[in-house]
This record gives structure tokens, sequence and C-alpha cells, in this order.
């Protein structure tokens, strides 16, 4: 069983909302799905694996739809419920770029994860963002290293030019030694900053360029993956996520780093030609 651990949140996508005149209305086309990069791996990744999605939600009525949505696509949900359900409003310009106004809320006090949660992981993967408050990483390393210790694979997605930033240099280089993933998922930002800070992660590190081909660093040497032109980007939101999410359901399929790669290059695609995350 995959289990993902982090985020799971209410986005409000604002299409067309990237340019905005103060002080009067900005027309533009707003939807409201879930989000958190955690939950939407764990969709991404139900129809391809056994999935479970670990987080901490609110005791309101937005958890109680977002935990119905993910169970209704075949996601095992375990959650602590406590608080205020987080929201993030996500501007989404002409060409699909997002800028995000994020409110974890109770996503970034989970505390810690009961032990038969994490029975028959094969594989835990990792959102940067579980880091970046104290109880959280304490919660999610403590989890993650039981599950390393049984045979589970971990990956972790740096997720974030500003969470790379916020947790820093020593946060982040301890992370990566304690926990020393199988995989490390990054976008091109986001490795210009680790590398800025001076953290070259181990193992498998898969960077992802855009319309550029993905590189895959392993085993001493890095080969390229392409990826499909696609024409019509109506927004990016989570196509990181599905990305992850069809690398590794490729990889627990036995698929090498290349191949998992273009897998997960095949599921980021459709998610870019969607409002909103897979």
């Amino acid at each position: 069983m995959l289990v993902v651990i982090g985020d799971l949140v209410a986005d409000l996508i604002v299409l067309g909302g990237a340019r905005l005149e103060r002080g009067t209305d900005n027309p533009a086309e707003v939807r409201l799905t879930r989000g958190g990069s955690a939950a939407n791996v764990a969709v991404a990744a139900a129809a391809r694996h056994p999935v479970r999605f670990i987080g901490r939600v609110g005791d309101d009525t937005l958890a109680r739809a977002l935990v119905g949505e993910l169970e209704a696509a075949g996601v095992d949900v375990r959650v602590q419920r406590e608080g205020r359900t987080g929201s993030i409003v996500v501007l989404v310009d002409a060409v699909g770029e997002r800028t995000m106004i994020t409110d974890r809320g109770a996503a970034a006090e989970l505390d810690a994860i009961e032990p038969d949660w994490l029975h028959g992981a094969d594989w835990v993967h990792l959102p940067l963002y579980g880091f970046t408050t104290p109880l959280s990483r304490t919660a999610v390393t403590d989890a993650a290293t039981r599950a390393a210790a049984r045979g589970a694979r971990l990956s972790v997605d740096l997720s974030s030019v500003a969470a790379l930033r916020e947790l820093g240099a020593d946060s982040l280089r301890s992370l990566l030694a304690d926990l020393r993933p199988d995989v490390v998922f990054a976008n091109e930002d986001e490795s210009r900053t680790a590398a800025e800070l001076g953290v070259v992660p181990g193992g498998v590190y898969v960077v992802k360029r855009g319309a550029m081909p993905v590189l895959v660093a392993a085993e001493g040497g890095v080969v390229e993956v392409p990826v499909e032109p696609v024409e019509d980007v109506l927004d990016s939101t989570g196509a990181g996520d599905a990305f992850a999410a069809g690398y590794i359901a490729a990889a627990l399929a036995g698929a090498d780093a290349r191949e998992s790669a273009r897998a997960g290059n095949e599921l980021a695609t459709r998610a870019l030609r969607r409002p909103g995350a897979l």
C-alpha cells in the first residue's frame, strides 16, 4: 500500500485572477476544489495502487466534504479532526502558472500518528509541507522512520521554494540525512533553491522542468525523459503531484526510474488540461 502523509485542504481556484485591479471588481472564473499536495497524490494514484491518506483536518463541514471526496476516489482515509480545515487561494494566470495564498489550518498541526495507520505500507510519500511546523515534523518523521524500518520505501517532494527557505539548509540537510528517502522529487525552481542551500539529495533525484525533459539522477548518472508538449495548458495545479503519483505507482509495479518518470509525465499531462488537481 502507498501511504501519503500530509495536507487535505480546500483550493479556491481563480482562473484569470493573476492580474488584479485594486479597489474594484475583477471578473474571473472561480472554482472550489479539493487540494493539498498529499491528498492530490493519493487521489491521482488510487486507480493504480491501493492508497491510504493520513492527515489532520478541522472538525467542520468542509472537512467532511473533503474526506468524503477522497473516499469516493477509492482512498483509505485516516485523519485527526480538530480546529479549522485549511484553505488555499490559487490565482492562475493566462499560461496556467499559479500564485498561492496559503492557510494550512489544522493540517499544519498534525500530531503523533497511530501506529496501525501505517500497517501494510510498502511506500510512504511525504510532501515537504509536513515538515515546516515542529509538531507535524516530529509526527511525520517518526511515522516515516517506523515504516522504513519495516521495509517501506520513502519519497520526499521538495514541494515549494518558500517551504525550502523556511526550513533552511541545516534543517533540510538533517531531514534528508535522517530519512534517507529512496526518491526525491523537485521542480526546477525547487532544485535550484536546494542547490543554493548547498543540499543535493541522494538516492534517485527527479527534477521536473515544465516542457523540458525530466532529469533523473540515479546511480551516479543522469538521464533525460522527454515530456509530451501540451498546447492547451489550463491550470498547472496538482501537475507535480500527479507526476509523483504516476511515478510511484509505476515503481511499485516494478518499473525502473526512467520508466517511472515516463508514467509520471503521462499523468501530469492530464492534470495540465483541467482546473484544479486530478
